[in-house]
């Protein structure tokens, strides 16, 4: 298998043929709903919210959604969530828990956008309280990557003594 340099790399994770969050919604599920707001301020469209099944079984989806053009990912502010995303989150994953259903979040790695106007609404504090709320949830979860490959190293022989 021949080896990547890094800007091949750069360019499969870019590649806006790879699949999304919604594509993968749509092959995964019988029937999805989306659902809109944060019941605050407004709808940020790059978190995906909504009620999906598979052939009896309800669930609650949260995903990172990008554009696979200019105009989509201007639309969905190239998959960076502001805090009404992770308010929208938090409201959703409240609801599964009271209607016992499990939680499945398709995760892009993008990181929360990091513009003024998202730390005056309380970005900071809204990645804390979902962070928080989901890990209080009394029912399954499970969290998928999708898109960017992750790459751990370990730290122990680095510059320690």
């Amino acid at each position: 298998m021949k080896k990547l340099t890094a800007w091949e790399k750069v360019e499969i994770a870019r590649d806006p043929k790879r699949k999304t969050a919604l594509d993968y919604i749509e092959n995964i599920f019988e029937e999805f709903m989306e659902l809109h707001g944060d019941r605050n301020f407004k709808d940020d469209k790059a978190i995906v919210c909504g009620l999906a099944r598979i052939e009896n079984q309800n669930f609650t989806v949260i995903a990172e959604q990008k554009g696979r053009n200019t105009k989509e990912n201007i639309d969905r502010n190239f998959g960076m969530p502001n805090p009404e995303s992770y308010r929208k989150a938090i409201r959703f994953m409240k609801q599964a828990e009271k209607f016992k259903r499990p939680v499945i979040t398709f995760i892009d790695t993008k990181g929360a956008y990091p513009g003024i106007g998202a730390e005056e609404r309380g970005q900071g504090e809204a990645i804390a309280k979902s962070m928080f709320e989901m890990a209080r949830l009394k029912v399954p979860i499970i969290s998928i990557v999708i898109r960017r490959r992750i790459k751990w190293r370990s730290i122990s022989n680095r510059g320690c003594k």
